[in-house]
């Protein structure tokens, strides 16, 4: 059925489960990012953690990765950035670029998810917390 195909469909479908797999660890890492600005103190937080929200959740999945694959990951902006600074050229992987793509992309989704995850806390639980010793963060 598969005739000479399996190997390239398993090398596939390690590729796909790796991006998988880092890409929800980028995106936890932003939306933690995210929850904890948009509960901060600090009004420039919460305004850049907001405006990342309602950007990224406001835009289709694939525009954003068509918009970022145009203008080659960044590749562009980052080289110009590098030669600045006197680094020289930056090379980056289709696969680093996917996998930051995508996380970018669900971190903003996780960013509500964790930030509502941590307002149901119970004002009760979060002081016997505080009773046994633990620190409020």
């Amino acid at each position: 059925m598969f005739h000479g195909y399996l190997a390239a469909i398993l090398g596939g479908l390690g590729i796909t489960l790796g991006v998988a797999a880092l890409s929800l660890a980028v995106a936890c890492a932003f939306g933690l990012i995210g929850a904890v600005a948009k509960l901060s103190r600090s009004r420039s937080a919460r305004w850049a953690a907001a405006s990342y929200t309602s950007v990224i959740c406001g835009l289709p999945e694939l525009v954003l990765m068509l918009m970022l694959a145009i203008f080659d990951g960044g590749q562009i902006l980052l080289n110009r950035l590098a030669e600045a600074q006197g680094w020289g050229y930056i090379d980056v992987l289709p696969f680093a670029a996917g996998v930051l793509t995508i996380g970018f992309i669900f971190g903003s989704y996780l960013t509500e998810t964790f930030r509502v995850a941590i307002l149901a806390i119970p004002k009760g639980q979060a002081e016997a917390a505080l009773a046994f010793g633990m620190q409020r963060g």
